[in-house]
């Protein structure tokens, strides 16, 4: 079982819908059919504050991914049974989705879900240099 907990925040439309088939979809690609997932939308102040505590970078960005375990070690830890492993969370700016998506001409929605899998991708242990 896929379970993805979506946390956005209510200036913030986004078709939910949407981005829960993007992360489905991306992590059957994957062959991960057992994990959980965090997905946060949120604004400037949040993923500012976020990038300095974890990475210690100034300023914003349009996406981070906070692993919790490594994907081939998703089954490792005991759970209460019917309890997906919790893969990781990935925060994404709602204010850079758009002027992203404005600048590219494409749905804001499409940037969304573009950084939400360039954030699953980290989570599984793909990294660029």
């Amino acid at each position: 079982m896929i379970q993805i907990n979506l946390f956005v925040g209510s200036r913030y439309p986004v078709n939910r819908k949407l981005i829960r088939e993007t992360v489905k979809k991306k992590l059957t690609e994957h062959k991960v059919d057992n994990a959980q997932v965090d997905i946060s939308i949120v604004g400037i102040r949040k993923i500012e504050e976020l990038n300095r505590s974890s990475l210690n970078h100034k300023g914003t960005t349009d996406v981070l991914s906070f692993p919790q375990h490594e994907k081939d070690k998703l089954d490792d830890f005991p759970l209460p049974k019917g309890i997906p492993p919790h893969l990781g969370d990935v925060v994404v700016s709602f204010p850079e989705a758009v002027t992203t998506a404005k600048r590219f001409g494409k749905l804001v929605d499409q940037q969304i879900c573009f950084y939400i899998e360039h954030g699953l991708m980290h989570l599984l242990g793909f990294h660029h240099e």
